[in-house]
């Protein structure tokens, strides 16, 4: 039984040493380069840490082969990595790591970094350490799959990061079954858009470990380009697409496939948010053969534990289903007093049982406890389950329908409204690519963000009175022509929650 995540490495650099894992701008590393750095870096690390395991070393890291050998490299030294990108704001980073206390840091290349009480390494002098192999297999023999492998920071709803620790179990049960979902094989190229510090990156990482399959990093800068990224991904022979939707929407909208179609894509993933269906039609027509698969899943579950395959050409408004959950992964359906919610079309809060549960958030206990509680159906032993605070129903079928949030469900004039409903709404709009709607208590005013080159006021408040009860009509409406967007490619809803304040305050 596998129990760390550093055996797929051992067994695939064995297996292809000279294959390139990881590729970018810059070249690629084979397999048993990246074996190779990963473990000199953690020599490094456990000389320079004597006797110090299981703690967060924080990587301040860049988008290239060297910063995933970096990660691995902590891995072996008996700790678990945080990625961070250097450029966040320093109020956050400091914030992030007054909490961690790391044990060490990590820098790579000319990556400037704040000031720590705390060993700081250049990456650059540690993979110059010979590797220790008697120091590195103490270190393997002392440790448990329910050691913590990465810790992975995501926005705290009172404004304060939330930093998910998530053990090698969870990791090895999450990336198996996900490789049989998506029939990930050793000959497959991903084509990586996620960010090194974001969850969705260990999809990049750990497939190609486990499967050798190949991975190149994809620059940020193409998916402001259709056309080079659709060059780039003929470049590399890229097959696997598994990106956020808003990174699929760019190339449809812009009629990329005008250019060419990607000669040898054959799968396409989506997650991270709702993908618009008009857009993902569009990809059906370029690529007819392709499989997509539509992936739900909060980082606290190890990125995705529901999916649903499209088998057929979606309408211009269709809403997709989130799906079934992945092997060895329960889905709860409960509502507001614990109980379970059986009947099709019911909605209750999504709840998930088994392995992909992360271990809680990094020195936070009562928030751990508020996420992370025992299973109200089960009182007989200690029975975890993660409360995602999203609603979802089941159709007669089992297939699991998303409903948006808890905390997008308000009260208005006596009604109870989904903000996601008055959202879908907006994006069924001719020339509407995406929107974001809030809820302003005080005022019990509804406001709409729309992201539109050529969406008019008047003509868009006529087509949702069409779609939507008057009780649902946005009181404010804002169109431009892209919403702030954070870098995992997901719409920055914190930004437009303070211009909603700011130009609420504004007009008194």
């Amino acid at each position: 039984m596998q129990y760390n995540v550093l055996e797929y490495l051992e067994n695939t650099a064995c297996r292809l040493p000279e294959k390139d894992a990881f590729s970018g701008p810059n070249g690629g590393w084979p397999f048993a380069r990246v074996l190779d750095a990963a473990r000199r870096v953690g020599t490094a690390l456990a000389l320079r840490l004597p006797g110090v395991r299981r703690r967060p070393v924080v990587v301040f890291q860049e988008r290239s082969p060297e910063s995933i050998a970096a990660f691995l490299g902590v891995v072996y030294s008996g700790n678990c990595y945080v990625p961070l990108d250097a450029g966040l704001p320093l109020e956050r980073l400091q914030a992030i790591l007054n909490l961690l206390r790391p044990a060490a840091v990590l820098r790579m290349g000319e990556v400037t970094t704040p000031p720590v009480s705390c060993p700081v390494l250049s990456y650059a002098q540690a993979v110059l350490c010979e590797a220790d192999e008697a120091l590195l297999k103490a270190i393997r023999l002392a440790s448990t799959d329910q050691d913590p492998l990465y810790i992975i920071f995501t926005s705290g709803s009172t404004g304060t990061p939330k930093g998910v620790v998530t053990c090698h179990r969870s990791v090895i049960d999450y990336i198996d079954a996900f490789a049989e979902i998506a029939h990930i094989a050793q000959d497959d190229v991903l084509g990586s858009q996620a960010p090194l510090d974001y969850v969705a990156a260990i999809r990049d990482i750990y497939l190609p470990l486990k499967l050798g399959a190949s991975c190149y990093l994809l620059p940020r800068s193409l998916f402001s380009m259709p056309a080079r990224l659709f060059d780039a991904l003929d470049e590399h022979r890229v097959t696997t697409l598994c990106w956020v939707a808003s990174a699929f929407v760019i190339p449809a909208k812009m009629n990329a496939f005008a250019y060419k179609v990607p000669r040898y894509v054959n799968k396409v993933i989506f997650t991270g948010a709702v993908m618009p269906s008009k857009y993902l039609r569009r990809w059906q027509q370029a690529l007819p053969d392709a499989l997509y698969i539509n992936h739900y899943g909060p980082t606290e579950i190890t990125a995705s534990c529901t999916y649903a395959v499209i088998d057929h050409l979606v309408g211009e408004n269709e809403t997709l289903p989130i799906g079934v959950p992945y092997r060895n992964t329960d889905i709860l359906l409960l509502d507001e007093e614990g109980r379970e919610v059986t009947a099709p079309g019911r909605i209750g809060e999504l709840c998930v049982r088994g392995c992909s549960l992360a271990l809680g958030y990094y020195g936070a206990p009562e928030a751990t406890a508020r996420a992370f509680v025992q299973n109200p159906l089960n009182a007989a032993w200690p029975d975890r389950i993660y409360r995602t605070g999203d609603y979802a129903s089941r159709d007669e079928r089992g297939v699991l329908w998303f409903h948006g949030r808890k905390d997008s469900q308000i009260k208005l004039m006596g009604h109870r409204v989904e903000l996601v409903e008055i959202e879908a709404a907006a994006r069924a709009v001719e020339g509407v690519e995406d929107a974001c709607c809030f809820f302003q208590a005080e005022k019990e005013w509804l406001w709409l963000f729309v992201q539109s080159a050529t969406a008019e006021s008047a003509g868009l408040f006529e087509q949702l009175k069409r779609r939507l009860p008057a009780f649902m009509i946005p009181r404010r409406l804002v169109i431009r022509p892209a919403l702030p967007v954070l870098a995992n490619g997901k719409v920055d809803r914190r930004s437009l929650m303070a211009e909603m304040e700011a130009q609420s305050h504004g007009a008194g």
